[in-house]
């Protein structure tokens, strides 16, 4: 127990702390700490018996917290917290000002007003949101830069590889190709297309080729590549090939897809493929697809739906 009485055991308690405290009577400031003092750079002279009023809201910038603020120093009943600006004359700070009521028994006697500094804290929240806004805007551009790169890169109907890509790609590829591996190149055009396209109109052929390419991605492997050149000609990029028969039956499966676009129709549509099957000694991309594009004019010119490999002669499913 203190051996003081409990006023002044009390004062010497609120004295001590870092916190602002202010007790307010009717309006009028009765009583600060010395931390009060300091935070609102006066003099506790200046602030003792005075209106709070006429002590702080000289230098508050916010209206709207005048306003509350007068409506709770003089309604003890009511209570307030807020992050308010405040200027010192000298410096721009933040305090964070609550307010609580004060009984006596249960009489209100006024209200207490506790006052932070928390300019560095905002200083610092500050920093922070002005980090996150830098990622946001990061974030932003890095999916822009994704977004414009993709449309650069392929085929807008289809989403495919479009040519100069594709011939990038493959070229890439073609010069990192070991000796002994194999590969395959595929130039497809979909016979009787143009047919159908003057026949239904243009919504029904760009059905058709963007449901021919999503057949081309679930017949070939993710490390395919595959591209569109334009119109109904499409072209893929085999990697490690085991043998002419693995090829063989892959070109089959592309002709039964291409057979099943919309058949209902009464237009046939089918596909002339054109393969060329290299190993990593042949480096010339150019070559390798005129090989591979002289094997479509093979099919077309011996009756279609079908495929050749090498040039060799057609061959059906």
């Amino acid at each position: 127990m203190p051996t003081e009485n409990n006023e002044t055991f009390y004062r010497k308690i609120i004295s001590g702390i870092s916190n602002g405290v202010i007790y307010v009577q009717k309006g009028k400031i009765l009583y600060v700490n010395p931390a009060t003092a300091e935070i609102l750079c006066k003099n506790e002279s200046d602030l003792v018996g005075k209106l709070f009023a006429e002590c702080f809201f000289e230098y508050s910038e916010n209206d709207d917290f005048n306003q509350m603020l007068l409506e709770v120093i003089y309604d003890s009943r009511r209570e307030y917290e807020k992050i308010v600006p405040y200027f010192t004359g000298a410096e721009m700070k933040h305090l964070h000002i609550r307010t609580s009521s004060l009984k006596l028994d249960t009489e209100m006697i006024g209200i207490i007003i506790l006052v932070d500094d928390v300019t560095e804290l905002m200083k610092l929240r500050g920093v922070a949101l002005d980090l996150e806004n830098i990622k946001a805007i990061n974030r932003q551009l890095s999916e822009s830069r994704d977004f414009y790169k993709r449309n650069a890169e392929t085929d807008k109907l289809t989403g495919l590889l479009n040519k100069i890509t594709f011939e990038n790609r493959c070229t890439e590829y073609i010069q990192s190709l070991a000796a002994e591996k194999i590969a395959a190149m595929f130039v497809v055009d979909l016979d009787n297309f143009k047919k159908a396209n003057d026949t239904y109109g243009h919504q029904f052929g760009d059905l058709i080729l963007i449901q021919f390419a999503d057949g081309l991605r679930n017949i070939f492997n993710a490390d395919s590549i595959i591209g569109r050149f334009g119109g109904d000609e499409f072209v893929i990029l085999l990697k490690d090939v085991t043998d002419t028969n693995f090829v063989a039956e892959k070109a089959r499966v592309v002709i039964k897809m291409a057979q099943s676009l919309h058949s209902e129709k009464n237009i046939q549509i089918s596909a002339s493929i054109g393969i060329k099957i290299f190993d990593g000694t042949e480096k010339n991309y150019s070559k390798i697809f005129a090989a591979a594009d002289k094997s479509v004019y093979v099919v077309k010119t011996h009756g279609r739906n079908g495929f050749s490999i090498n040039e060799a002669a057609r061959q059906t499913i």
